[in-house]
């Protein structure tokens, strides 16, 4: 049915490492009480995971989980962009699961602009008070140029509290009103500015980011 959460073999699991962005892999064992009970309790997030663009999965293979220094099960650990993280806390509590998968912390990679599909722009969009996003597609021979620029100011955005996602899709630029990509898009509680200079100088986008006239809607005091 639906509901259930699909099983996977290491082979799987090896190719969805690399294609999905975000996938949560629950380790288990056979004859195992605890497993079955903490994995149906999974399956009432499920759904959720999926609008998170969460790619929920399970798994029996213990030597594959000594890889994940996996000691006891059951286990969760989940890859972002291939990144694996152990989830330590309560698994039978399936809402501080749910609430660990798309907290943006355990999603931010270090030195790394993080990738964000469609649903999780949105989530953004509504959470984030300062969000700078680039608009980017596959058909970009400059992009990756741009990114390791960009990647350069990550971190010094991040101390302005901004937070800084890039997105390969022409269709959500688009929704946005960009048709020329690549383009970088600030977010300002929620009023969109595109930079209209020169990507490849990082640290002038970093200057409009940060700059006062940017960061102050008129008459308005700012919360820091």
């Amino acid at each position: 049915t639906e509901d259930r959460i699909e099983l996977i073999t290491r082979i799987m699991l090896e190719s969805l490492v690399e294609e999905t962005q975000y996938l949560a892999v629950y380790f288990y064992k056979t004859n195992c009480h605890i497993c079955e009970e903490i994995l149906e309790d999974l399956e009432n997030i499920d759904d959720e995971c999926d609008v998170y663009g969460i790619h929920l999965v399970k798994i029996q293979d213990p030597q594959l989980a000594k890889r994940y220094s996996i000691k006891t099960f059951p286990a969760l650990v989940y890859f972002r962009n291939g990144n694996p993280l152990l989830f330590e806390g309560d698994l039978q509590n399936e809402e501080s699961v749910l609430e660990w998968l798309i907290d943006d912390d355990n999603r931010e990679l270090a030195d790394e602009i993080e990738s964000v599909n469609e649903r999780m722009l949105a989530r953004l969009l509504s959470e984030s008070p300062f969000l700078a996003v680039f608009f980017y597609d596959d058909d970009c021979p400059e992009c990756e140029e741009i990114l390791e620029q960009l990647e350069e100011i990550d971190g010094e955005a991040d101390l302005f509290g901004i937070d800084f996602v890039k997105i390969c899709s022409a269709e959500a630029a688009a929704e946005h009103g960009i048709h020329n990509l690549p383009a970088l898009m600030y977010f300002r509680k929620k009023t969109p500015m595109v930079f209209d200079g020169d990507l490849m100088q990082a640290d002038r986008v970093l200057d409009w980011l940060t700059s006062q006239d940017v960061f102050e809607i008129k008459n308005e005091i700012e919360e820091v």
